[in-house]
């Protein structure tokens, strides 16, 4: 039997195994076949909907049968992240423009 000296490695393999026992359970669930079965349903709806409109020669646009669901995820530590992102992208472009802008004296030389 292998004997583990640092307890770092337990914790590890600890919170692996509670992770693999959550997302098997959320697998056996149903939840995600529940979530696909109510988009089912939805779409039948609009297509039922869709037949009536033709069937009474009314006019037809798209917009009335999509359903348009943008959900908002930005919270306070996202929009950091992304803050962030950005100003280490500017910060990045400026130091290669620099670092380019000294090769070519190099190269015109």
């Amino acid at each position: 039997m292998i004997k583990i000296k640092n307890k770092n490695y337990k914790y590890i393999i600890i919170i692996v195994l509670l992770i693999y026992i959550s997302c098997y359970y959320v697998g056996n669930s149903g939840y995600y076949e529940y979530h696909m079965q109510e988009k089912t349903i939805l779409t039948n709806e609009k297509i039922k909907e869709f037949e009536e409109d033709v069937k009474n020669n009314q006019n037809i646009d798209i917009k009335d049968y999509l359903i348009e669901e943008e959900i908002d995820y930005s919270n306070k530590l996202t929009n950091l992240v992304y803050n962030a992102s950005n100003s280490g992208t500017l910060i990045t472009r400026k130091i290669i423009k620099k670092i380019f802008k000294k090769l070519s004296y190099l190269v015109e030389d």
